[in-house]
């Protein structure tokens, strides 16, 4: 089998990197969405919490 042009590996090699950077910029922006979904279940935690202490205390 002959051996393939330079231009066509390079191209491939290209190809093949700009796929892991594909790959890794998800990961990142999931890992991001991810976080800021925590944060957000965090926060209604603590809402909830301080709305049944304040409910709590109303009652006496």
């Amino acid at each position: 089998m002959p051996k393939k042009p330079s231009h066509i590996i390079d191209r491939n090699e290209t190809k093949a990197a700009k796929g892991i950077e594909r790959e890794r910029v998800a990961q990142e922006a999931w890992a991001d969405v991810h976080d800021a979904g925590k944060a957000q279940d965090e926060k209604t935690e603590r809402l909830k919490a301080a709305r049944l202490a304040r409910l709590a205390e109303q009652k006496g």
